[in-house]
């Protein structure tokens, strides 16, 4: 009779340790695969705020871990539309790569700073001159988050973008533009 009591509790706490395994205090969730969006002001500058006005815009981006901890790949893309002080508005539709490199001196804190750079293209489409093409484009970016959660984490991001024009016959300027929003990741 002790013996089958000591089975009984024996699998018992080898079923319920199995189902509902502890975490690790300090998991860090940086280290998962990321899907996300950010949603905030789109500000032209340079050159680029004399042709067209501020504007809310937003997207979406996914990230995949490399084999070095501090490291990450994304994959970026979004809509930003824009209002001219003239006749014209401008659409871009920029989507990106980049590298990302979370900051060695606060992986011990729960806030989390990371650099951002790449390069891709954005689609431009200029109304009404029916002007619409792909441009090469540029970023470099910071980037803070804080988890709110195992799944969940937000944060802030500044992004400049670069777009290449003057590769074009008869254009003088290149595309200046400071995205900043809040971002919601999810950690998959």
């Amino acid at each position: 009779m002790k013996s089958l009591k000591f089975i009984i509790i024996f699998l018992i706490l080898l079923i319920t340790t199995t189902l509902f395994p502890r975490t690790k205090r300090g998991v860090d969730y940086f280290l998962k695969p990321q899907v996300g969006l950010w949603f905030g002001p789109i500000t032209p500058i340079y050159t680029t705020a004399d042709d067209v006005d501020t504007n809310l815009g937003g997207g979406l981006f996914f990230r995949y871990n490399v084999p070095f901890r501090s490291l990450k790949i994304g994959v970026d893309g979004s809509y930003q539309f824009f209002k001219s002080r003239g006749v014209n508005t401008l659409s871009l539709w920029p989507i990106y790569g980049n590298l990302l490199y979370r900051l060695p001196s606060f992986q011990r804190f729960p806030v989390r700073l990371q650099l951002k750079a790449g390069g891709g293209m954005s689609y431009v489409k200029i109304r009404p001159d029916r002007v619409h093409q792909w441009d090469p484009l540029g970023m470099l970016g910071i980037e803070g988050s804080f988890p709110a959660g195992r799944v969940l984490n937000i944060g802030l991001r500044i992004d400049y973008l670069l777009i290449f024009e003057r590769h074009i016959s008869g254009s003088k300027k290149n595309g200046h533009i400071i995205n900043t929003g809040i971002t919601l990741y999810f950690n998959l």
